[in-house]
Parts: C-alpha cells; structure tokens; sequence
C-alpha cells in the first residue's frame, strides 16, 4: 500500500495532537491535583463526589445549628445558676424574717432586698440572644416578663401572648433538639413560678407579719428545686450536642477522606506519568521534523 507524503503529514500532525492532548491532561492533573477534570472522564466518580458535596455541605449546616443551640444552653444554664443563687437568698431572707424575733420594720427593709431580686430575675428572664429573647418561645421579639416597681411591694407582669413553645433546631437528617426551655417553663406564669415566690414574698415582708411571711417560705425550696432539675435537662441537652459534634466530625473525615480517595492525585505518579507523556510528545515532533526534512537523494541512497 503506497502512503503518499499528504497521508504522512497527516498521520504526524495527529501523533503529535495526540501526544499533545496526552501531556495536556497529565499536566492539568498536576495543577489541579484532581484525577478527573470533567465528568465524563468517569461519570461513577464524579456522581459519588457530587453526592458527597451535598452531604459535606448539610453536615456544615447541621455543625452551625448544633453550635447555636449549644450557645444557647450555655446563656441559660448561666441564667439558672443565677436564678438558683435570688432564690437562695431569698430563702435565706424568709426564713430569718419568719421568727418572732425579726420586727415588721426589718421585715420592710428586707422587702426592699427582696424587691431587687425579683428586678433582677425579671431581667434574668429577658435574657436575649441577638435580636431575640432567650427565653420568650416562640415569640422571642417580645420581652417575655416586665417588672412592677411602682408600689412598695414589687410586682411582674407576664407578655401576652406568654413566652411559651419550644424552639426546636435540627442537628442531624430528621433529628431535632430543643435548644432551650421556654420562659413559664423557667420562671412561671401569675399563677406560679419563681417570680410568683419572689413577687408574693416581698408583699408579705411589707406586711410585717411573721404568719405572712411563713406562708411563702416554703415555696421556696420547691422552687430551687425546680430550677435544679432544669439545669439537669439542660446539662443533658448539652452532653447530646458534645457527642453530636463528634459524630458530625467523625463523619465528615470520613466523607472527605472517601473524596480524596475519588479525586486526589498521586503526585508521584503523576509526576512520572507527565515524564514520559512529554517524552512521548517530544520524540513525535522530532520524528515528524526528520520525515518532513527527507529529500528523494535521502531515499534514492
């Protein structure tokens, strides 16, 4: 079969292309560090990549969520400490006024000590987080609680509608942790609740009685009580998050170790693989450029 010199112009330019194209692809792996630098190249790879990616990306989501709800955990277990030491003290407080001995002038002053921790639990209560309040529920734009300091005796008012309903956030595919309890779950309604004791007992100092007094002291020690099994939810709620975040963590190693293992080049290998393909394109061009330098004497010799 006779080639004529077009045919083997043609054929050399596209050994050379080819040997081109080779290197080119061999070089944008070592630039990139990728195994594949399109899709089509290995579609399996590439779906498993982009599917890992989406996971990757819902693990980060769900890392910001349990980093909020663990900031919030951490505002109201400083919260409850806080609330457990007013109540205490104003445990303390009533029992030392509930004696025949404490006068109704003492009794008034120590109103007025009580007055203020009932102010601060309120500000206690309206803790906020950002624009929204820790403990208003689901209607956390509005401060849940408001103190009365009009009258001898201090009092509280409750926001309508009451700061009550979880606020819920997702940690994981379908799971969801309340990020903190509510505020009539924390500090009562009128009806009851820590503010309800601190409230009734400064109205039975200004009375000056000791029956009065004694009426609200037991109060107390439900409501300390109370608050210690909140901070025991709350510590829990925390322990849950810690061993979420290690799993998410685990997880994601292992998502982007699988991904390395799909995509990630061995430099080495293809170092060497770069050698020889622009080894390969070096010997066609010189091949091509020794044929096209040929002369009928070269033949004829």
């Amino acid at each position: 079969m006779r080639i004529t010199n077009n045919r083997a112009t043609q054929n050399a330019i596209a050994s050379i292309a080819a040997a081109r194209e080779r290197m080119d692809i061999a070089q944008a792996k070592l630039t990139s560090g990728r195994k594949v630098q399109s899709a089509s190249e290995d579609p399996a790879a590439s779906t498993s990549v982009m599917q890992n990616d989406a996971q990757l990306r819902a693990i980060d989501q769900y890392q910001r969520n349990v980093g909020a709800a663990s900031q919030r955990l951490g505002l109201e277990e400083g919260a409850l400490d806080q609330l457990t030491a007013l109540l205490v003290r104003a445990r303390e407080i009533s029992v030392s006024e509930a004696t025949d001995t404490a006068s109704p002038a003492s009794r008034r002053a120590a109103g007025a000590e009580v007055n203020q921790l009932l102010a601060q639990a309120v500000q206690l209560a309206n803790t906020k987080r950002g624009d929204e309040y820790l403990f208003g529920g689901t209607t956390s734009l509005t401060a849940p609680y408001a103190v009365g300091a009009g009258a001898a005796a201090y009092t509280f008012s409750v926001a309508n509608p009451a700061p009550t309903g979880p606020r819920q956030i997702e940690i994981g595919a379908g799971t969801l942790i309340t990020s903190n309890h509510d505020g009539t779950q924390v500090f009562g309604t009128a009806a009851g609740g820590p503010l309800k004791a601190l409230q009734d007992l400064a109205a039975a100092l200004q009375t000056g009685t000791t029956a009065a007094v004694s009426n609200v002291m037991p109060t107390f020690v439900t409501e300390i009580a109370n608050v210690q099994t909140l901070l025991g939810e709350t510590g829990a709620r925390a322990s849950q998050l810690q061993i979420t975040e290690s799993n998410l963590t685990a997880l994601k190693n292992q998502i982007v170790a699988f991904n390395s293992d799909l995509q990630d080049v061995d430099m080495e290998a293809v170092i060497t693989e770069l050698a020889g393909r622009q080894t390969a394109y070096q010997a066609a061009m010189a091949a091509t450029a020794r044929m096209s330098s040929l002369s009928l004497a070269d033949y004829l010799r």
